[in-house]
Order: structure tokens, then C-alpha cells, then sequence
């Protein structure tokens, strides 16, 4: 119902931030299998993302569009100085849609920009609207450029450690950030989740037990180290295929060109360059292992990885080391082996000596599992829910 140019919505939760609806990015997902919740505790959520195709000049009440059922929105992502400015920090652009309904409960900004965050604080005060943040890295730009690592520092620096302490909830995607912020009056340990019942995690496939077939699917940067494990696989014995997905050959060698002759020989690597997300997940449950390894630095320890939530959905055991809290979800032989330490010898000799299957607890990241934690949190921010949906 519309009255006075406003849509008449009961409990809106307004999802902003740089997630591409519905399946470009890890934070799509994030952000989707939340919402599924909050819809199941009985409120309306509406996103507002990034879309890279639009034009600078788009009206952002024109993209309006529906995922799974959620009213969508998005904003241009910027290419140009000036436009990085103005994303940076003005929130002009999403009142625009905030005016839209009349009871919006909370806006919960997705690893958002510092300077339109502390905007965002104060207009959220004024209007006697809750403001939480969905906080899943702690990022670093140590490798980027000087001019782009100062103010990236400087952003995260203000954001992480001053602005989500004054906000009214703090939704963490790891032990790490829950134990940083646990002096917050209001914080919820969530981390990447699946929603089970959808049609894409079904149909498992019966495992290879004669070549021991491995997947990397993400867009490892040089955060993953997807080169460990190439270098570890010219020692390895036994019969195996590695499918990469994710980047193509040319891209990886941007970053490794001393790699070039060794993939270049090795048929049993297989670049797959970007592919539908759905088409992933059958190359991950046809997989023996799904693979990732990284450094066990902050930037690890305060993320969740996409892909080990994804692949012991597909019912896939992963290959990896200790980094973020998986050593809560791997243990006594279920659900992936740790490489510990972490170099090319050891990654050899486990991939030449673990078995064909391990058990996997497929339904550990399912979003049912975590509706009681959410209700709760909503409780504590002061936020009526559906005490029906939580019984």
C-alpha cells in the first residue's frame, strides 16, 4: 500500500553496501542468506548493492528489481576520481530510497565506507533508526599503491576501530572480530551461511576413488595461495586433476610468470576462467577436495571463507590451513584436514596420502542454525520480531 508517495511497509531493514545481486560476489551470498532470515523473523528487507554496468549518471530509484523475492536497488560503482569521492562519501543517494517507506527499523551497512558511515550514523539518530554494521574482513592494502594504501588505511583505521563501536549492533563474521568488538553492547557471531534447501546445493555426486580430483574456485588475488599449491603438485605421485575456477591461465600468470612452463606441461591443471555460480558448485561436489590456503595474518583471521562454507554445503571436504576459526569446524576427520605447517612439501605429501572421501556435516552452515542468534541480536537492538518463527 502506498500513502503519500510512501510505501506503508512493517519492520524494513534497509541492506546497504558493495555486494552485486544476485550471485557477482561472496557478499551477494552474504548478504542474501541473511536477509533470509530476517524475512523468516518478519521483516521486509530491502537491498541496495553495486551494479557495474550501470551508468555514472543512473537514477537509483529506476534499478529498482527483485532477488528471491527481495526488493533490489543498486548504484553505479565508480571508475573516475571524482566518482570514487562522491561514493566515499555521500549518502544522497539512498535517502532517496529510505524515503520511500515509512517504517524502516535498521539500516545495516555491509563493510561500509568510514566518512558515509558517520553520516549514515547521524541521519539514523535523527530519524530513530537502529545503524549496524555487517562487518566480514579487516582489510589491507599493503600492496597497492601509496597514495591508495594511506587513504585505505586511513578508512579502514576509523571505521574499524571508532565508528562500528558507536553503532547499535555489530553482526562479525569470525571469533576473531567477535572477540575484537566483545566490549560492544551488541554483537552477533554469524558466519558465511547456506540456505540448504535450495534447489543448487542438491545432487551430490558419488566421489572419484581412482583420481583424486581437486577445485580452487574463487579469484584468489594473491591472498590465496593457489601458486603453494600448483608448485606442490609437480612432487605429487598419485593420479589427480586440479580445476581451477575462478581465473584463467593468463590471469594467474600475471601474477606467477615463472610459473608459466609448469602449467603450461601440466594437463592435469585446468583453467576454467569465470564461470556461473551454479556451474561452480558442480565442478565443487564432483570434487574430492575443494582447496585454499592462506596466510594466517589479521586480514585471514578476521574473514570467513565463502568457499569452505560452499563446498561442506556440497558435501566436499577442503584442503587448507588454520586461519579465521575453521579449526571449530574441522576436526576428528570430518569435514577437511589442516596443513600445518603451511609449504609445498607438506601440501605434497597430504594430497599424496588423504583418502578418496572424508565425512562432511553438510548442514553445519545451513541458515536455520543460526535464527535463534539473529533473534536475539534484533531483540537487544530493540527490534520487535516474530517470536512464532523462533519457537
Amino acid at each position: 500500500m502506498i500513502e503519500g508517495g510512501k510505501e506503508m511497509d512493517q519492520g524494513v531493514i534497509l541492506y546497504i553496501g558493495g555486494f552485486e545481486l544476485p550471485d557477482k560476489n561472496a557478499a551477494a551470498h552474504r548478504v542474501l542468506s541473511n536477509a533470509k532470515i530476517l524475512r523468516k523473523i518478519g521483516k521486509k528487507v530491502v537491498f541496495i548493492g553495486v551494479d557495474k554496468s550501470l551508468s555514472w549518471d543512473s537514477d537509483i530509484l529506476s534499478t529498482k528489481n527483485t532477488v528471491q523475492g527481495f526488493e533490489i536497488y543498486a548504484i553505479p560503482y565508480p571508475q573516475k576520481k571524482e566518482q570514487w569521492i562522491k561514493y566515499l562519501t555521500e549518502i544522497r543517494e539512498y535517502i532517496k530510497v529510505i524515503k520511500k517507506f515509512e517504517n524502516i527499523e535498521m539500516i545495516i551497512l555491509y563493510n561500509f565506507q568510514a566518512i558515509a558511515m558517520k553520516k549514515f550514523l547521524s541521519y539514523c539518530k535523527k530519524k530513530d533508526i537502529k545503524c549496524c554494521a555487517d562487518i566480514t574482513e579487516w582489510r589491507s592494502a599493503r600492496r597497492e599503491r601509496l597514495v591508495y594504501r594511506i587513504l585505505k588505511d586511513s578508512d579502514t583505521w576509523y571505521r574499524m576501530k571508532v565508528l562500528h563501536k558507536k553503532l547499535d549492533g555489530l553482526i562479525v563474521i569470525s571469533k576473531y572480530l567477535e572477540a575484537y568488538y566483545s566490549s560492544s553492547k551488541n554483537i552477533v557471531y554469524v558466519p558465511t551461511m547456506t540456505d540448504a534447501s535450495e534447489s543448487k546445493w542438491k545432487g551430490k555426486y558419488e566421489k572419484s576413488n581412482s583420481v583424486l580430483k581437486l577445485v580452487y574456485a574463487g579469484n584468489p588475488g594473491r591472498k590465496d595461495r593457489v601458486d603453494m599449491l600448483i608448485e606442490a603438485l609437480k612432487d605429487v605421485n598419485r593420479k589427480y586433476q586440479l580445476d581451477i575456477i575462478g581465473i584463467t591461465l593468463e590471469q594467474y600468470l600475471e601474477y606467477y610468470p615463472n610459473h608459466s612452463e609448469m602449467v603450461k606441461k601440466n594437463s592435469n591443471i585446468v583453467f576454467h576462467g569465470r564461470i556461473q555460480h551454479i556451474e561452480t558448485l558442480e565442478y565443487i561436489k564432483k570434487a574430492n577436495y575443494s582447496c585454499f590456503f592462506r596466510e594466517d595474518d589479521r586480514v585471514s583471521k578476521s574473514g570467513f571463507p565463502t568457499k569452505f562454507a560452499e563446498a561442506i554445503t556440497c558435501g566436499t571436504p577442503v584442503l587448507t590451513n588454520k586461519t579465521s576459526n575453521l579449526s571449530d569446524y574441522i576436526k576428528n576427520d570430518e569435514n577437511g584436514i589442516f596443513i600445518e605447517p603451511l609449504d609445498v612439501s607438506n601440501i605434497a605429501s597430504v594430497i599424496d596420502s588423504v583418502p578418496y572421501e572424508l565425512k562432511v556435516n553438510n548442514d553445519i552452515f545451513d541458515i536455520r542454525k543460526y535464527e535463534k542468534s539473529f533473534s536475539a541480536f534484533f531483540r537487544r537492538c530493540g527490534v520487535g520480531i516474530n517470536e512464532n518463527c523462533t519457537n
